[in-house]
């Protein structure tokens, strides 16, 4: 049975969620090999927006941690906790916390691009998984809120939520201008990696792997779920291998290419709605 020093710990958390991949390294390298992952689909399903979820987490984002009665429901906040509770990690050193703390700063400031980039990217593919995204981001999302608006304990949070994505219009992430500057954004942090590694370390921060190295994997897979190595420098490479060769990365199910995720699956499936 979960007791105060060992609680019981449940994540919920989505596939290609970059934020998700964060949170299930955290677990995975914070050596919580009991926990338990709850799988929610954010890409087709919307799960997310499903009266059981918007119980357990008000926005409706992904990922969430129940850590014995501690509910947390951001991925940074997340990565700290675990550091505080599992000290004895040595994920977050004293000596480094300054630079390990730019480096996660640097890559939350740019969230709002690194989504742009993924989603920019994926609706030019192909019409077809441009219409299976707008289906689901869309269509799907606006139709589960709308029932969700009826839910009398939830009804006002639906309501919020509903007038933020009616006036959403998801396919201007490929616009080139805005896609551009998110490419821009993203470049600059693996330039801030190859910057540090030039310095001769083995990780973000020095000689120990540290919270940067986390959020440094979540990032280089995402960048080689778009673009494969292309943006790779040999210096970055090497460092993507000694990540990839960690548990953890195949523990916590980090998505670095296409065929690796669900939404790959039921994209293979997916039938459009007809016109009508």
């Amino acid at each position: 049975m979960p007791d105060a020093s060992h609680p019981q710990v449940v994540t919920y958390t989505a596939d290609l969620s970059i934020c998700s991949q964060i949170c299930r390294l955290a677990v995975q390298e914070h050596n919580l090999t009991n926990a338990e992952d709850v799988a929610v689909d954010i890409e087709y399903a919307m799960n997310n927006y499903e009266p059981w979820f918007a119980r357990l987490q008000p926005t409706m984002t992904v990922p969430v941690m129940c850590y014995g009665d501690r509910v947390i429901g951001d991925s940074k906040d997340i990565l700290y906790f675990l550091a505080e509770r599992h000290a004895d990690r040595g994920l977050y050193p004293k000596a480094a916390r300054a630079e390990i703390d730019k480096f996660v700063e640097a890559f939350y400031a740019r969230f709002t691009f690194i989504g742009i980039y993924t989603f920019g990217h994926l609706l030019q593919r192909s019409d077809g998984l441009k219409r299976f995204i707008l289906h689901a981001k869309t269509d799907v999302t606006l139709a589960k809120l709308r029932t969700l608006v009826g839910d009398p304990e939830l009804g006002d949070v639906a309501r919020k939520k509903l007038a933020q994505m009616e006036h959403r219009d998801f396919s201007q992430l490929s616009d080139p201008g805005l896609l551009d500057k998110a490419n821009t954004e993203v470049t600059g942090l693996v330039q801030m990696l190859e910057d540090r590694l030039l310095e001769g370390r083995s990780w973000v921060c020095g000689e120990a792997y540290t919270l940067a190295d986390i959020v440094a994997t979540a990032l280089l897979a995402r960048v080689h779920f778009i673009q494969q190595e292309e943006p790779f420098t040999p210096t970055v490479c090497a460092y993507w291998q000694r990540l990839q060769a960690r548990p953890s990365f195949t523990a916590a199910n980090v998505c670095a290419t296409w065929e690796s995720t669900e939404m790959s699956r039921q994209f293979e499936t997916f039938v459009p709605p007809a016109d009508g």
